[in-house]
């Protein structure tokens, strides 16, 4: 259905040769250009659904494939099988999504950054925040780290190429007839969400539903997701707080002196915790991340297990999931592999943040990249 979405956006662009007129995009621009790609690999006059899904899988898979040659070159030895594995786990959906783009670009940020080329890590950060705005949480993180050491240079450096890359992308944008207003509707798009089921406070929400009225709160559709009723708007800053409590944590602990990927670990999957929206494709958002984080067989343990219990819900079970839970009242052991995944993802950001809180991270940096 993704692919789908997608194929509609290139097909009202060659109907009008422009995006002017277009309503209703959840796209970003930089994700707009992406969509583009794939019709590079359809002969002219041949464009259609049949022709574009098939070439929407292979650029996807060339951007999976991205992240093994990552993994295989820069992150610790012997990680490459275990990530293999949790691809695996995993399943196909990032190939019917774009998130696998926004991992790939915010890494190649992270890589360049912990080799001193600021500018390119700004860039790529610029980047990735303009396909999935997200990445922009981990911009302060950068920036403290180079006011640290007192790279004031390297602060504006990083900020320039940050911003040009969301500028480029915007002006890309409007030379293809967007314009403002289309921005901010797709930014306004997802504060429109209402508590996605998939959510750890939607999963809390149902809980509470079933102890107090005996079954599953009802559900709401609407801006490409299942919803249930509750305090949308609460979440759609709540995240903050954690995220903030977190950055005043490093800066007393005085862990702003060198770069950390447990950190930036950490800070992914506190912000996902406290999100009102963790659809199946976002658990790639931290996972991606795990082969470049120097943790314990714990940790790999529990991302496969959320990665097997993310693919069941979503795609094996999910009609189960609305039809015979949350509209049927029954089969309750669906939800309940919901709710296992989502507390595997609550005992996976504490045990992150378990390890660099801890002294020996102050001297050892257990998290650190090898």
């Amino acid at each position: 259905m993704d692919i789908w979405v997608w194929f509609e956006r290139m097909q009202y662009w060659f109907a009008h040769r422009s995006f002017a007129g277009l309503e209703g995009s959840e796209f970003l621009p930089a994700t707009l250009l992406y969509l583009f790609i794939p019709t590079w690999l359809i002969p002219t006059g041949w464009f259609s659904y049949a022709n574009y899904l098939p070439a929407a899988l292979i650029i996807n898979l060339v951007v999976v494939i991205g992240h093994l040659i990552l993994v295989k070159n820069y992150a610790p030895v012997n990680r490459l099988p275990k990530f293999i594995f949790l691809l695996a786990c995993f399943g196909p959906i990032l190939l019917f999504r774009f998130d696998a783009l926004a991992t790939l670009t915010l890494i190649i940020s992270l890589l360049f950054f912990s080799r001193e080329k600021i500018g390119l890590s700004g860039f790529f950060l610029g980047l990735a925040s303009a396909i999935k705005v997200y990445p922009v949480i981990f911009l302060p993180y950068l920036l403290l780290i180079l006011w640290q050491k007192k790279a004031l240079k390297s602060i504006v450096g990083l900020l320039i190429y940050f911003f040009e890359a969301i500028i480029l992308s915007t002006l890309a944008f409007f030379a293809l007839g967007g314009d403002y207003q289309q921005i901010l509707t797709a930014l306004n798009f997802h504060n429109l969400k209402s508590i996605s089921i998939e959510s750890i406070p939607g999963s809390f929400l149902t809980a509470w539903s079933l102890l107090t009225t005996g079954q599953a709160p009802g559900l709401i559709s609407g801006y490409g997701i299942w919803a249930i009723p509750g305090p949308a708007a609460l979440f759609n800053r709540l995240w903050v707080l954690p995220v903030a409590v977190i950055y005043l944590s490093l800066w007393q602990q005085q862990l702003f002196k060198r770069f950390d990927w447990g950190v930036i670990f950490s800070l992914m999957l506190v912000f996902l915790v406290f999100s009102k929206n963790l659809n199946p494709q976002y658990a790639w958002w931290f996972l991606s991340l795990l082969p470049f984080v120097k943790t314990s067989r714990l940790v790999w343990l529990l991302a496969f297990g959320i990665a097997i219990l993310n693919q069941l819900v979503y795609p094996v079970y999910y009609t189960w999931l609305l039809e015979e839970f949350y509209q049927q009242n029954r089969s309750y052991w669906v939800y309940y592999l919901l709710l296992l995944r989502n507390l595997l993802i609550i005992a996976l950001a504490y045990l992150s943040l378990k390890t660099w809180y801890s002294p020996v991270s102050k001297t050892k940096g257990k998290l650190a990249l090898k």
